[in-house]
């Protein structure tokens, strides 16, 4: 009688079905809140009139300038020479410019210049809209 009991305490099983599933659920979560994410850096953009939504397009390179003129990309602060190297790691994507309005024009020319010195003409200018 006792080997029947130790016989059947081994044949329990064990549903792993909502662990699972569980799992699925964070990993949805993570990579919408990723999508969703603003860049790190937040800068005051320049507003103009002619400022237009954009289509979605493919992930962009995000490169900020910041009131004091330093470029930054993913919460690393650059130097305009460090442009190329990040450039030809991810040639296919285009890339985005956002420059704080109180930045100086020449940080903005610097950054520009090498941008067009690595053969990028893909790069968008981010404004805000007037109307915001």
């Amino acid at each position: 009688m006792d080997e029947d009991f130790l016989q059947q305490e081994f044949e329990a099983d064990i549903d792993l079905t909502p662990l699972i599933d569980v799992v699925f659920m964070l990993l949805l979560f993570f990579i919408l809140a990723s999508t969703f994410s603003q860049p790190a850096l937040r800068v005051a953009l320049p507003s103009a009139t002619t400022a237009s939504p954009v289509e979605d397009e493919p992930a962009r390179l995000v490169f900020s300038i910041d009131a004091e003129g330093a470029l930054h990309h993913l919460d690393v602060v650059l130097t305009p020479a460090d442009l190329p190297a990040i450039l030809d790691l991810q040639p296919e994507r285009p890339v985005e410019l956002r420059v704080d309005r109180a930045a100086a024009f020449q940080a903005f020319v610097t950054v520009l210049d090498r941008l067009r010195a690595s053969g990028r003409n893909d790069v968008l200018i981010t404004a805000q809209s007037k109307s915001e």
